[in-house]
């Protein structure tokens, strides 16, 4: 009878230990991979001249120890050499509702142009893998970049896939945006760790200039917030208005002038009230100033929408007198999760020639949300509507020609066009 006792005895430990092993399996299964370095979210973008400049942010734990970037020029070895130079980086603490940390950053200065960096973040102790980059040539003769819709999804995988199949295809892309709501609710912190999972290998070795969209302006209670996930992350200039820093901005890459505008004057009103009227002045100083060849603005509602209502209109009354000013050649947007492109317009009105006015891009969607209700306009001279897969666009500088391709997540190609300052038309 006691021996049956210790034998039964013996069973229940053993069942038990297998629930244990695996819980722990499942558990562990559902954990973020850490690197050695503790250092995850690593993200390139400009906050100064693409030549001479890259900078750098990642996440690490809670720390008030600022990280330290190691970098130097690409050799034949594997490891960064002896003499790599180290950056000190800024560290600041975010609070989310998945628990506090701590975001670094680094701006690398007197970098030499049209080079290939090796650079690696941590502690001074523990690094991460060796990633690399690559500046912008002095005098660029020609660029390729790539522009991605909506993102926003409940299951990031959709974005993995897009953002991954894009860059592969295009090696050769000098950067990457995204036209605005990267994620569907901008300040649950749960959708950015899976935005930027699926990021990674393309935004640590581009730059990313993305914008906001209205979703970056969600809690996860649905109220409206500043988009403060967002301007932690993305270490882009700082030369917008006062109260839309990081959230309104411009750069210069090659022959063109890049313009990301803020249209979530709904979301933000008791925020800044005064947000559109603030970016008509900004926006007129800084297209005067520009003497680039090229000017192309980005925004994430569009200013010629494909909905049956009128949204956007307040945003189209602010903007489009000022980009008709100064010839904007090209408006970049989202929000309808459509690819679209009207006519050259202008006044309202189309034109007769791509030289003489805007043509609006609706960029489609990137991740998994779709959109019924949308419409082919008057002003469209292409649209189509991606229900049956996402899709993203290549933009194309070579001097005179601008050339803009949308593809299919698969890589079948959508859409075509060329604008020819030489020409009279598109090709």
């Amino acid at each position: 009878m006691q021996k049956k006792k210790i034998y039964q005895s013996f069973l229940l430990v053993c069942f038990v230990a297998v629930l244990l092993v695996g819980f722990s399996s499942v558990l562990f299964q559902n954990q973020p991979v850490a690197t050695a370095s503790g250092a995850d979210h690593i993200t390139l973008t400009w906050a100064g001249d693409p030549r001479t400049t890259q900078t750098i942010t990642w996440r690490t734990e809670v720390t008030t120890a600022a990280g330290q970037v190691q970098y130097a020029e690409v050799t034949e070895s594997k490891l960064l050499p002896n003499a790599a130079k180290i950056a000190i980086a800024e560290v600041e603490q975010l609070f989310t509702n998945m628990g506090s940390m701590s975001i670094h950053s680094a701006t690398l200065t007197g970098l030499k142009p049209n080079t290939r960096y090796k650079y690696q973040v941590g502690d001074g102790s523990l690094w991460s893998e060796p990633r690399t980059f690559l500046t912008a040539p002095s005098k660029v003769s020609g660029f390729k970049f790539l522009v991605f819709g909506d993102s926003q999804s409940i299951n990031y995988n959709t974005w993995r896939a897009t953002v991954q199949q894009a860059y592969q295809a295009n090696p050769d892309a000098a950067f990457f945006t995204n036209v605005g709501d990267l994620v569907d609710v901008g300040q649950d912190y749960a959708q950015w760790n899976a935005w930027f999972d699926g990021s990674k290998g393309v935004i640590d070795t581009i730059s990313a200039m993305p914008l906001t969209g209205n979703h970056e302006n969600y809690t996860p209670e649905r109220k409206f917030s500043m988009p403060i996930f967002f301007t932690a992350q993305f270490k882009v200039p700082m030369n917008g208005p006062e109260n839309l820093k990081r959230q309104v901005y411009s750069f210069d890459y090659g022959d063109v002038h890049f313009i990301m505008l803020d249209s979530q004057a709904g979301e933000e009103a008791s925020f800044v009230p005064s947000m559109l009227e603030m970016q008509k002045t900004w926006l007129e100083k800084d297209l005067e100033n520009t003497t680039k060849k090229w000017k192309v603005v980005f925004s994430h509602r569009p200013l010629y929408n494909n909905k049956s209502g009128g949204e956007g209109e307040n945003v189209r009354r602010a903007f489009v007198p000022i980009l008709d000013k100064y010839q904007v050649d090209v408006v970049f947007t989202g929000h309808d999760h459509v690819y679209a492109r009207t006519y050259p317009l202008k006044n309202d009105g189309l034109v007769d020639k791509l030289t003489k006015g805007t043509v609006y891009v609706a960029t489609g969607r990137s991740g998994s949300k779709t959109y019924n209700d949308t419409i082919h306009k008057e002003w469209n001279e292409f649209f189509y509507n991606p229900v049956d897969e996402p899709n993203y666009i290549t933009v194309e500088v070579q001097g005179d020609v601008l050339g803009v391709k949308a593809y299919k997540q698969s890589g079948v190609q959508i859409d075509a066009w060329t604008i020819d300052k030489k020409a009279t038309g598109s090709k």
